[in-house]
Order: structure tokens, then sequence, then C-alpha cells
């Protein structure tokens, strides 16, 4: 099975977070591709069907600039059949209301579009480098297992 995790990140972090992913989602025995989102093209959203989107959240709850062009183009397509897990990064002690709302904005856009959710999404609060055992590996794990199990 071919992933592609589709990424905005700035600082690194959520970029760390998404090559973490990327490592458990192989062991697992996925192919997995790597991409920045402002250097993904629509077409390869398009043509291909197993997502992971990863960002963090800007300013006041606005999307992360480097996925706005992709966001934007993902407006006018229709996902049917496709399916995405959603990891967004953010820090509650700046707006806690608007905890990762970046990635809340990918994912509702996708459900809107027809997409479906196959996880539930993945927050994780400040840096994650001490929460890569903890909190993202189970995730990630679990999401090997409801993709095979789901696409068996």
């Amino acid at each position: 099975m071919v992933i592609y995790l589709i990424y905005a990140s700035t600082s690194g972090n959520v970029e760390v977070t998404m090559e973490f992913i990327g490592k458990l989602l192989k062991k697992k025995g996925f192919e997995v591709f790597l991409s920045r989102s402002e250097k993904t093209a629509i077409e390869t959203v398009l043509k291909n069907s197993l997502f992971v989107f990863g960002t963090s959240t800007w300013d006041h709850g606005k999307l992360n600039p480097f996925f706005a062009n992709l966001y934007n183009e993902m407006q006018d397509q229709k996902f049917l059949g496709k399916q995405a897990a959603f990891v967004g990064l953010g820090d509650r002690r700046y707006e806690p209301i608007l905890f990762c709302e970046g990635i809340i904005k990918v994912r509702q856009l996708w459900l809107r579009q027809g997409g479906e959710e196959i996880v539930s999404t993945l927050q994780v609060q400040g840096e994650p480098y001490s929460q890569l055992e903890s909190i993202v590996s189970p995730w990630a794990v679990n999401l090997a297992k409801t993709w095979l199990e789901y696409n068996d």
C-alpha cells in the first residue's frame, strides 16, 4: 500500500513528526512518500488514495502558510474513495481555543469534499520530541493496523 505523507513545517516539529510516522509505517510494510505541501502538486492528491496530512497552526488559528496553495487547490476537487489521517501540532498557551486549528481546517475541507477520515486526528501539544514514543507511535501503529484491516 502506498501512502503519501504531506505536511507543512517551518520550525521542523511537523517534519520530525511526519518522518517518525513514515518510518513506523514503512516498518509495517507500507510504501511511504514524504512530501512538503508547498512542493506537492494537486495531481499527487488526485492520483493517489491514502494520505496523512500534517501541519501546524499559525497566528490566530490560521493554516501554516506553506500549506495554503495546496489547500486552495484542494477546494475545487472531490476526494471520494480517498482516505486520510490528520496530524496537527500546536501550543495551547497561545490560544487554547484554536489549538491545532490548522489541521482541523484541512480535515474539514477533506471531509466536505468527500474524503474519508480513517482514524481520529492526532494533536500534539508543544514540541514533539518527548512525545514521539508515547503519543505519536501508538497513533501511527493504530493507523497502520486500521488501514491494513480496512483495505484487506
